[in-house]
């Protein structure tokens, strides 16, 4: 009979420590989470059609009150900004600005939710952040298994009590990781290809009106697949979105404003439209130079001309 107890009392601690080391790998660490840009994803579009997306983790999951730092590890610029490229505003629930290659940025959700975000200057890199309850007190049960070995004491002359670990099933709660399966989200609204010119859009009411198609079809189709009118389109989206969704904001709120803008675009675009006819690399270098110096000359040499002229009409 001592033997049976001392097997018995063996075969529990034996359940127990398998249950203690098996639990902490049960549960998720879901404290801290960090985003990185898939490399090379910022330099076309393209990314959002594979199956990783634009984003390594896409869809990241995280606790309220937890981590989620945006690290920069592309060798170009990037921001991280909740919302959609189509959202009047952005940037309520986090906006990191403009990451150079090798910072970051952290921010701690306060609210339960799904959380679109995107980068201002690469529009079509899109992401979803999961925020959940954090699950703290799943750990309690381990201690608990723990000291049921003082109940083995004094069942120990009844080998019945042997059966009793049946309770030990109980951890069923490890299937409470079910919650991960809500990245059906996944389906997340990346339908923004390449995405679009803020200030046009805001002007024309719409990421569909054809000035803003055009604007994208020249971008996708002639210069970035050039190198020259790679580079250039780098460089232009680095200074471009430090002001654009300011700009932008400012249309959707003044109508008037609104109305001056889509007036001041008119002329660009009738240049750009040159940039329909550029093939190769050599030709969309000439022609864009071309544009470039037309709209120099059109909204800074002619306004100097003139208000030279009328200096020296009210001199004379």
């Amino acid at each position: 009979m001592k033997t049976k107890a001392i097997s018995s009392i063996f075969l529990l601690f034996t359940i127990a420590v398998g249950i203690i080391s098996m639990s902490p790998a049960s549960f998720a660490d879901h404290s801290e989470v960090t985003i990185t840009p898939i490399s090379g994803s910022g330099s076309s579009s393209g990314c959002e059609l594979t199956e990783e997306g634009c984003y390594n983790p896409s869809i990241a999951t995280v606790d309220v009150g937890g981590v989620v730092t945006f690290s920069n590890t592309d060798s170009v610029s990037h921001t991280f900004s909740s919302g959609v490229p189509s959202d009047d505003v952005i940037g309520t629930e986090f906006n990191s600005g403009m990451l150079a290659p090798g910072d970051s940025a952290e921010w701690i959700p306060e609210n339960i939710g799904e959380f679109s975000y995107f980068d201002m200057i690469h529009p079509w890199m899109q992401g979803t952040i999961i925020v959940q309850e954090a699950a703290a007190e799943e750990p309690v049960v381990v201690e608990e298994v723990v000291e049921e070995p003082v109940v083995v004491e004094e069942v120990v002359e009844e080998p019945v009590v042997v059966e009793e670990p049946v309770v030990v099933e109980e951890p069923v709660v490890v299937e409470e990781p079910v919650v991960v399966e809500e990245p059906v989200v996944a389906t997340q609204e990346s339908t923004e290809e390449g995405g679009g010119c803020l200030i046009a859009t805001a002007a024309y009411g719409s990421e569909l009106a054809p000035q803003v198609q055009m604007l994208r079809e020249i971008r996708d189709n002639k210069l970035m697949n050039t190198e020259s009118g790679s580079a250039f389109m780098t460089s232009f989206n680095e200074l471009y979105y430090t002001f654009s969704p300011t700009i932008a904001d400012m249309e959707r709120e003044s109508p008037v404003f609104k109305e001056i803008v889509k007036a001041g675009l008119t002329p660009m675009i009738s240049t750009l439209s040159i940039m329909e006819n550029a093939e190769t690399e050599s030709e969309v270098l000439g022609l864009g130079l071309s544009v470039i110096a037309l709209n120099l000359g059109m909204y800074i040499g002619l306004p100097a001309f003139g208000i030279l002229r009328l200096y020296q009409i009210k001199k004379q």
